[in-house]
């Protein structure tokens, strides 16, 4: 008699993470509606929505159909990877490990890739397969392992080159340990950079941990774990970035920041250095600065063509004060230093002054803020008034003082731009106000407002058309009706490490100070009530340019409610 057995499939997601606890039944109810709108994987959605980790749902998934989970990242055997075919690794998304008992262990971060990967890597290499399961982000920096030489195995050769060393010179001066440029850790730290640079990182951090010392990177906007290195290193490490930054070797007890240049492929970069002390060793953040982007003007930020007319509008007064509004990274100082290239020719005098100068511009004299000698941003103002200048640009109004003296330049004929920390555009003249500047004031001086956020770009390379979630559809065809409601979405390539986004680009709302808006800056009426009559006289909201940049095929919908937020009706 033979017996027919049934495949057993495997149980759902959300009821293994609720047997284990790790959810309740009410909070998989929730993820599953925002599911089923910004249609991305539910374990994604949880993670987002703060219900569980990557980890939780790395290990359940991995219970569930019968792998290896793997909870960060794993050694690479070198060897077996080189006779890996790269094609078939870029075909298959997987992470080629090591060769185990006969078998092929790899590693992957989709269990519905399992099938194919399994017959795939049969047909070509003859041999059966054994995987691991990685969280998104792990499997990402481990991909590019093995496609570009990324992360760990990266830096292995130096890194235990540096512990070698480490051991045999521990009696040695530090000083005399780093300073020879052929020595493991310069080559260590050298990569690092040089690494960053090649992904168009705008921030390394290498921070120190309670057993090793972890380095990532921020990659249009998003820090990514890259590497690590054991902490007996990592003293070594940062006495290297100080020497090269011009720091103090000796202090570790007190914050220190310096900067130093490198050339890379004809490119020049400007690294800002920044180190802290913590309770495991100093942890330092270098800030990647491209000298090219000193150039750009704002026809090359890629405003939407609505707003870029907005703003070339405002620019063109000739005094005034304009605002760029927006969180840290956002943008903020990008934009300035790009309405500065645009208004910067021979016949006009332009004076800055900033905390810190991150882009030198040919042309215009540039000022550095140092509060411990008492030059903060109101003495630069003052004396910007005695030096004839026709543009002062103001790198943030922070204080009363500061945001008085903006106003009194611009009331005696110049053109004042500067940044606000608030959400909105209409925030900042309550910010203003706030401050202590009367309301009459501010509708005397202000012109215009930009706020912006900046959200990443869907790569060209991976990016396939897809729906629009119902609700945004609608949406799309009441504010943009000859536009079709559509998206597009990366699928993940090498292009992109794998991410589906590559690049950056801002969204705006461009609110221009006209009678309306004076009077009621003038009865001091609420942000929402300013907002509201901005759009009424065509301002569209961060939101509505988002949507539009998402229905031109820019971002996603995703992107936009993740950086943005829901358009508040």
């Amino acid at each position: 008699m033979v017996t027919l057995e049934k495949e057993v499939k495997p149980k759902k997601l959300g009821d293994v993470l609720i047997e284990k606890g790790i959810i309740t039944p009410f909070e998989l109810e929730k993820a599953l509606e925002t599911q089923s709108q910004l249609k991305k994987p539910l374990g994604e959605v949880l993670v987002q929505m703060g219900y569980c980790t990557w980890d939780d749902i790395v290990r359940a998934l991995a219970e569930q159909y019968g792998i290896e989970a793997c909870i960060g990242e794993v050694k690479i055997d070198n060897e077996f990877v080189k006779k890996f075919p790269k094609e078939l690794i870029q075909e298959l998304k997987i992470v080629p490990i090591s060769e185990r008992d006969g078998k092929l262990f790899v590693g992957i971060s989709n269990v519905y890739d399992i099938p194919n990967v399994k017959r795939r890597l049969k047909f070509r290499m003859n041999k059966d397969v054994d995987f691991c399961l990685f969280s998104p982000s792990v499997f990402e920096s481990m991909y590019n392992t093995v496609i570009h030489g990324m992360s760990s195995s990266v830096f292995a050769e130096q890194i235990g080159d540096a512990i070698v060393q480490q051991q045999e010179e521990e009696k040695t001066e530090e000083t005399e340990k780093i300073s020879e440029e052929d020595t493991p850790v310069v080559k260590l730290v050298s990569n690092i950079v040089s690494h960053a640079i090649e992904l168009d990182a705008s921030d390394i951090h290498i921070e120190p941990q309670r057993k090793n010392v972890v380095v990532r990177y921020r990659v249009d906007g998003v820090l990514r774990r890259i590497t690590e290195y054991p902490r007996n290193m990592h003293s070594a490490v940062v006495s290297r970035i100080k020497i090269l930054s011009g720091l103090d070797i000796v202090e570790r007890r007190l914050p220190q920041d310096g900067k130093f240049f490198i050339k890379k492929d004809e490119e020049q970069f400007d690294l800002r250095v920044s180190t802290m002390p913590s309770v495991h060793g100093e942890k330092v953040v270098m800030r990647i600065l491209k000298v090219s982007s000193s150039k750009k003007k704002l026809e090359d930020l890629g405003y939407s063509p609505y707003n870029y007319e907005r703003i070339k509008k405002l620019i063109e007064h000739p005094y005034g004060i304009i605002l760029v509004t927006g969180p840290t990274g956002s943008g903020k100082s990008t934009t300035l230093v790009a309405v500065i290239n645009s208004l910067n020719s021979e016949d006009v005098n332009i004076v800055t002054a900033e905390d810190p100068v991150e882009y030198t511009v040919d042309g215009i004299t540039q000022c550095q803020v140092n509060a411990e000698i008492g030059l903060t941003f109101a003495k630069y103002l003052r004396a910007f008034l005695r030096q004839d200048p026709d543009i002062i640009m103001v790198g943030e109004i922070r204080d009363k003082e500061t945001a008085q003296l903006a106003v009194e330049a611009s009331l005696t004929g110049h053109l004042v731009l500067s940044t606000l920390h608030t959400n909105t555009a209409a925030g900042a003249i309550d910010r203003l106000v706030n401050m202590g500047i009367e309301p009459s004031l501010i509708s005397a001086s202000l012109i215009g407002v930009m706020g912006q956020r900046l959200v990443r770009k869907v790569c060209p390379y991976c990016k396939v058309e897809t729906e629009l979630p119902p609700e945004y559809a609608e949406k799309a065809k009441k504010i943009f009706p000859d536009m079709k409601p559509i998206q597009y979405v990366g699928q993940g390539c090498d292009k992109c490490n794998n991410t589906g986004y590559k690049g950056r680009t801002a969204v705006a709302e461009v609110l221009i100070v006209n009678d309306e808006i004076r009077r009621l800056i003038q009865k001091e009426a609420s942000t929402f009530e300013l907002d509201k009559a901005a759009r009424k006289n065509g301002m569209i909201s961060m939101f509505q340019d988002g949507l539009y940049k998402v229905l031109s095929g820019e971002t996603t919908i995703a992107e936009i409610l993740s950086v943005v937020g829901e358009e508040e009706e």
